[in-house]
């Protein structure tokens, strides 16, 4: 997985502990698509005490500074990723599964099979400006079944 430079804090953001764990998932898996709980269990999981309510905080002001993005599921659950690095910068897509609630990011950096993805979402941004629209970010959910699922019977 690709690993990312790191990243430089917005004026006045300060680089407490909880700070630098929390970018460095991001740093450690570039195409990380992770919730508020799977924050928070990665960074009990490296031994970092940090509470609650600092994560939800310090996710929205890294997702304010554009450091990352923030989306929602068809679960209505956060999740934050880093923002686009591909050619269609702005622009992200991502696959949620129905029964085991999985979400991970389509088209990832470094993911050969995800070039025609990419390739949609430049001329999705094309036809934008093509009709006189300026976008800001384009944000594709894609809602089914993962292949592990796709095999097992169907809960209740």
């Amino acid at each position: 997985m690709p690993s990312l430079e790191p990243l430089a804090l917005p004026q006045g953001m300060r680089a407490t502990s909880a700070t630098r764990a929390v970018l460095g998932l991001w740093q450690a898996d570039a195409d990380a698509l992770l919730s508020e709980a799977e924050v928070e269990a990665a960074l009990r999981g490296q031994g970092v005490r940090v509470n609650r309510v600092t994560v939800y905080r310090l996710l929205d002001r890294l997702a304010r500074a554009g450091l990352l993005r923030r989306c929602v599921d068809a679960s209505r659950v956060a999740r934050y990723a880093r923002p686009a690095q591909e050619a269609a910068a702005g622009a992200a897509a991502r696959f949620e599964c129905a029964d085991c609630h999985s979400a991970f990011r389509l088209g990832a950096s470094g993911d050969a099979a995800g070039q025609p993805l990419q390739d949609a979402l430049r001329q999705l941004w094309q036809a934008l400006a093509a009709s006189g629209l300026q976008g800001r970010a384009i944000d594709v959910a894609v809602t089914g079944l993962c292949s592990d699922c796709r095999g097992a019977p169907a809960q209740p």
